[in-house]
């Protein structure tokens, strides 16, 4: 009947389409399974990892390091390496499905006391060192282990005073901001569970943000 006829015609029209876009669809399929085992990139919003990450930056994010996950259900297939002390990462927060980037700064089993803007992480106090003739807001090197990366403090008398003493639960990863003084982190919503770590952030795969020098505008390294 009609029906028939225009469901065949249908199906005919379908085929076609499907033989004369192998390639792309090929393409296509090559780059979901890339993004999924091998590597993905994403999106800086605002400026709570400065100075490291500004808003604008577009990281490239390396999926070997810890393990494939899969980009559309935000979940990790499989681990065969565990976040450290001092990685960029991206995740889901467990207050939003939306992707998240901090730094480490304690994994499974470590104890943390936070005394305002000091950090100890099994009785060490993470070392940290103000740049020469730095102005507000003022910029210190921080040093987790052999590890030393850039933070961010800002000029505000008001700012809250964070006062904690804790123990890092099995599978779960404390982290923060580099922009201490402005960043929702766990101090306020809490762990990061290990399955919702997405990866390991290695450079500013691009960026357009000003704030950034044009030669860190592309495939710019952190740490």
């Amino acid at each position: 009947g009609p029906k028939q006829d225009g469901n065949l015609r249908y199906l005919r029209y379908a085929n076609s389409v499907l033989r004369g876009n192998r390639g792309l669809l090929a393409l296509l399929l090559f780059m979901a399974m890339f993004r999924t085992a091998v590597a993905d990139w994403s999106y800086v919003p605002s400026g709570s990892m400065e100075p490291t990450l500004f808003a604008g930056d577009y990281l490239w994010v390396d999926k070997t390091r810890y393990g494939p996950t899969l980009p559309l259900l935000n979940t990790r297939l499989v681990s065969w390496n565990q976040p450290e002390r001092g990685d960029v990462v991206t995740f889901i927060p467990p207050h939003r499905d939306q992707l998240f980037v901090k730094r480490v700064i304690a994994v499974p089993g470590d104890r943390v006391r936070l005394d305002g803007r000091v950090i100890f992480v099994n009785d060490q106090k993470l070392s940290v060192e103000y740049q020469p003739g730095s102005a507000w807001p003022l910029s210190a090197e921080e040093r987790i282990g052999e590890r030393t990366h850039l933070v961010q403090f800002g000029s505000d008398l008001r700012r809250p005073v964070y006062r904690d003493e804790f123990v890092v639960p099995q599978r779960r990863y404390f982290v923060l901001g580099d922009n201490r003084d402005n960043s929702a982190d766990s101090r306020f919503w809490g762990f990061v569970e290990e399955d919702r770590i997405m990866g390991r952030v290695t450079r500013v795969g691009w960026s357009f943000s000003q704030r950034r020098p044009l030669r860190e505008r592309l495939a710019h390294r952190i740490r």
